[in-house]
């Protein structure tokens, strides 16, 4: 028998470029996934409240457990697949953030259109801060949007974060160069 989980205690978020992002194109995909992989009820409603994220050009779109069971906690190993799935479908960048509220884990994915996802999980925190990163916004508009503590202002990577970000940096000129020679 399937225990029941609190929607409330998951979280998926979508970041989609605020051009390209409407919402009947998005829902698509994400009904599509939430079908396939026989999860609760939901919807893709779009948060409001995201100040921050809203100016620096991101639409941010919650999945929203239509029930207490939750689609979020559900998502959670499909995260990689639907943030590419959207990034196709509007024809650009997305970054797809899965949060366990209550525990300290976070998933993130960033895909474009003709690329393949980079993902990134671990602690919540480090996952915080490498989506601000990617989003290029501050930390605390992540924290306030999940109501959330605020990231360690000290957080330090550890050498085998430091490794991976020099790995992902140089991935990036790779792609870069190869875009520019097409």
């Amino acid at each position: 028998m399937e225990t029941a989980a609190d929607s409330r205690e998951y979280r998926v978020v979508f970041f989609c470029p605020a051009s390209n992002a409407r919402l009947e194109r998005l829902e698509v995909p994400v009904r599509r996934l939430l079908s396939r992989i026989q999860a609760p009820p939901a919807e893709l409603a779009p948060l409001t409240e995201a100040g921050a994220l809203t100016e620096a050009g991101w639409q941010v779109y919650l999945v929203r457990s239509l029930t207490e069971r939750s689609a979020a906690q559900a998502m959670a190993a499909y995260v990689s697949e639907a943030t590419c799935a959207l990034a196709a479908e509007v024809d650009a960048e997305v970054l797809g953030l899965y949060v366990d509220v209550s525990g300290d884990s976070a998933r993130i994915c960033r895909c474009g259109p003709e690329d393949g996802p980079e993902t990134f999980a671990g602690r919540r925190q480090a996952a915080l801060h490498r989506t601000s990163e990617w989003l290029e916004v501050a930390p605390a508009s992540l924290s306030a949007l999940f109501q959330l503590d605020p990231p360690d202002a000290e957080y330090e990577p550890d050498a085998d974060d430091r490794f991976v970000e020099e790995k992902l940096r140089e991935a990036r000129t790779l792609m870069e160069r190869y875009r520019t020679a097409k």
